[in-house]
């Protein structure tokens, strides 16, 4: 902590300065001590510890490919204080002929805006999990 001591010869800036100080010090609460992706038989698990998440209203789990441009979102999840969360990307089947790079993005979202982390992941899909996600997505 640290403390400021100021005379200002001007009094109607004093409640200005006060809020940008307010805000200053109120801003992202939110820690996460750690996010990974892991297989879990043949989907992967994501896993996140957070130990301080006392500003964050949801968190939004997004994934990118190499080929693709952009994050695609996958699921929000709403924030629980449970301090561990975990969430399983079943949807990777159909996709891919070889290995790839997986990256995804955790947003904690606060009212400040979000906050990122990111856990990246290698997937190889075998010839029965491309044809499992072809019929997956025949039904969807």
């Amino acid at each position: 902590m640290f403390a400021i001591t100021m005379t200002m010869r001007n009094p109607k800036f004093l409640p200005v300065f006060g809020l940008v100080l307010l805000l200053f010090t109120t801003a992202f609460q939110v820690q996460v001590n750690s996010f990974q992706a892991v297989y879990q038989g043949s989907d992967i698990r994501l896993e996140w510890k957070v130990a301080e998440e006392s500003e964050v209203i949801s968190y939004e789990i997004s994934r990118k490919k190499e080929t693709d441009g952009a994050y695609s979102r996958l699921t929000d999840i709403a924030q629980s204080s449970a301090g561990t969360y975990i969430w399983v990307d079943d949807n990777l089947y159909k996709d891919g002929e070889g290995i790839e790079n997986i990256s995804y993005r955790l947003a904690a979202n606060t009212s400040a805006g979000p906050k990122f982390f990111y856990a990246n992941i290698q997937h190889s899909p075998t010839a029965v999990q491309r044809s499992w996600g072809s019929i997956k997505s025949m039904f969807r």
